[in-house]
């Protein structure tokens, strides 16, 4: 009967160790996969805030490149019925440097009309209506066939 007990103890034992082993290994992956998306992460904002500070410089440039363009001017045609006038050329205003900004600025938080885009169970339901097989819709719709399949599946069920 000792020997038993023993034995069984020492299955339960092996058992415990085993799902220590599993557990520990379960939590060093979980470390891993977090560590990696934090990686990610910083990888991503710093992309961002990189091509952020190359859209202001190319901001920048254009502002001084609209403050320095003098625009063009016309030349009228003199009028023959008219009086000779002076030599005094009229110089186009000067617009300041603030208020190029401010309209760059206003033209930029104007909203853009949002352009409807079908989603894409619209579209597989429209290839499929006319008459696509699945694996033709996925090439169309650049997706997995059994993407295809399923989203058809929910549509049908909705």
């Amino acid at each position: 009967m000792i020997t038993f007990l023993i034995t069984t103890s020492f299955l339960i034992h092996a058992v415990s160790l085993f799902a220590l082993i599993l557990l520990f290994q379960w939590q060093n992956n979980m470390k891993q996969t977090e560590k990696k998306m934090r990686q990610t992460a910083a990888e991503t904002e710093e992309m961002m805030s990189v091509f952020l500070m190359e859209l202001k410089e190319e901001n920048e440039q254009l502002i001084k490149q609209l403050s320095k363009k003098e625009p063009k001017r016309k030349e009228a045609a003199p009028i023959p019925n008219e009086a000779p006038q002076d030599d005094t050329v009229v110089l186009p205003p000067i617009v300041p440097r603030a208020a190029v900004a401010k309209a760059y600025a206003s033209v930029k938080k104007e909203p853009k009309q949002p352009v409807k885009e079908r989603s894409a169970s619209e579209r597989m339901m429209e290839l499929k209506k006319q008459g696509f097989s699945e694996e033709e819709i996925a090439r169309e719709l650049k997706i997995g066939v059994t993407e295809v399949q399923l989203g058809l599946k929910f549509y049908r069920l909705q």
